[in-house]
């Protein structure tokens, strides 16, 4: 069970306040513990938003659990009367929105009365005041505390690929590795994200991994910006920036030749194909 941020948001478009607005009925602290089934891990990017929405009832909260590094700054805005806290991976109640370390960080929001569906914005970078309410993105909670990747962007409308959508994907793609190149080595999680050259080379790592009793530790695996984006009928191209924080532990010693020592920031060009209305990763080169 976890409790979770000081802070208080009822109809306001304010990005960076967690303070209790004008009116608002928010206690200081939640009055209700936040059970692990209806928390969700999401990628919060510094260039661009995440969008969650949910269904709120009197007495349950919903909580989104995310990575953060030390000295970034949480940025919301929402339209609707509801409830926000942050929590530090040790359960510390911030005060404010600045994030003091690096780490795993918890939103808990909860409706200050009734019951209420809610569409919230979210971005570790500056994020633009919105004119009109946040579009609904259907969320669903999961079902245990060791939540999914999230699934990789579908769109049927190939042209409408963004560049927001696509440094999600490789975000989503930076979280899934945590699951697929440590035990219990999910494989089939490979093909959702992955196709042609990548997906070779992914299975190939794994196969590597499991052969020589080996495997990744991702303290951090962050998209920090990105840029040249292009799109096409059903190819794309992003350049981005990718902080990780890793260690390679074979026979339980650990690789320096490829554990990072720390954040390590590193340029990339990720390319992109639709496969079945879902876009995949298809190859990726060093800058």
């Amino acid at each position: 069970m976890l409790m979770i941020i000081a802070g208080c948001s009822a109809t306001s478009s304010n990005p960076n306040s967690n303070a209790g607005f004008a009116g608002s009925t928010c206690p200081e602290k939640p009055s209700s513990t936040l059970d692990s089934k209806d928390v969700k891990a999401i990628s919060i990017p510094t260039s661009g938003t995440t969008k969650e929405s949910g269904q709120l009832n009197g007495g349950k909260s919903l909580g989104y659990t995310f990575e953060a590094q030390s000295g970034q700054k949480l940025s919301y805005q929402t339209k609707d009367d509801i409830c926000i806290w942050i929590f530090t991976q040790d359960l510390t109640l911030l005060s404010n929105t600045d994030l003091p370390k690096s780490g795993k960080y918890t939103i808990q929001v909860a409706a200050p009365k009734g019951s209420t569906t809610f569409n919230l914005e979210m971005s570790l970078g500056t994020l633009q005041t919105s004119t009109s309410p946040v579009s609904p993105v259907p969320s669903s909670p999961q079902t245990t505390s060791n939540n999914t990747p999230n699934s990789p962007t579908s769109n049927s409308n190939n042209s409408g690929l963004t560049q927001q959508q696509a440094s999600q994907i490789i975000q989503n793609w930076l979280d899934a590795k945590k699951r697929l190149f440590a035990p219990p080595y999910e494989e089939k999680l490979a093909a959702d994200f992955t196709i042609g050259e990548r997906y070779i080379k992914t299975t190939g790592a794994i196969k590597w991994l499991r052969d020589n009793n080996a495997y990744y530790d991702y303290k951090t695996a962050l998209v920090d910006s990105s840029n040249n984006f292009s799109v096409s009928s059903d190819q794309s191209q992003i350049d981005v920036s990718i902080s990780e924080n890793l260690v390679l532990y074979v026979n339980n010693q650990v690789d320096s030749s490829v554990t990072t020592n720390g954040v390590k920031t590193t340029a990339y060009r990720f390319f992109l194909k639709l496969d079945a209305g879902t876009w995949k990763i298809e190859n990726v080169e060093n800058l």
